[in-house]
């Protein structure tokens, strides 16, 4: 895909990896708009930031409805948002659950359905979803967390067979640990990182194979 004036949504922007893929994108000359909480500081003509809190399908709706209404539709969704920590089951408070679920997975439904119809209409667009190794094998204390990211994979794989026959790409990419502020409060710490900008530009570069490739899943670990 030529991101060349193309229309790309990205999630959790305000920090590490969306913050990243922001900057990427705009680099590759899309038009990008940034969901998130927190102020996504980026000031460039091409960066739109909307405050979202993505655990709410009001909110959502409403970013998406805006968006659209200014674009016409989107081509590129990158979601990315999440959020983990690390401990035994019995000391996992019910609402915890809920909000991690809520901010990994369920808010990756709910973008999703907001830009496929336009996406179908157009007979293409991308989807990327950022998962986790957390999503490939069970961790320990990580039953919530790996729980959330092997639903990620489920979803995708699932999405990229429904959708590929509409000339609609869906890929997901696992990252090992990442050098972002996941870590502060996720309870471990992990001896080796990549970097968020050497991981978006990957992501980007996925987004730029020609449109006859589907790169559906993609594993990277720090080496």
């Amino acid at each position: 895909m030529d991101l060349s004036g193309k229309t790309a949504v990205v999630t959790g922007s305000s920090s590490g990896i969306g913050l990243a893929v922001v900057n990427a994108l705009i680099q590759a000359d899309a038009e990008v708009f940034g969901l998130s909480r927190r102020v996504t500081a980026v000031d460039h003509e091409r960066f739109h930031w909307m405050q979202t809190d993505l655990r709410q399908a009001g909110e959502i709706d409403r970013a998406f409805a805006g968006i659209l209404e200014r674009q016409g539709r989107v081509d590129l969704l990158v979601n990315n948002a999440g959020f983990g920590f690390f401990r035994e089951v019995e000391a996992i408070d019910p609402d915890e659950w809920r909000n991690l679920m809520d901010t990994n997975l369920t808010a990756m439904f709910l973008c999703t359905r907001k830009v496929v119809p336009s996406m179908k209409a157009n007979r293409s667009g991308m989807i990327v979803n950022v998962g986790s190794v957390a999503g490939k094998r069970g961790i320990k204390g990580g039953t919530a967390y790996c729980a959330s990211k092997f639903a990620v994979n489920g979803f995708s794989e699932s999405l990229m067979e429904e959708l590929r026959e509409f000339g609609i790409r869906v890929a997901c990419v696992n990252p090992g640990s990442v050098m972002t502020g996941f870590f502060d409060h996720a309870g471990v710490q992990p001896k080796k990182y990549l970097l968020p900008d050497d991981l978006a530009r990957l992501i980007v570069s996925l987004v730029l194979l020609p449109d006859g490739m589907l790169p559906d899943e993609l594993t990277v670990r720090p080496l």
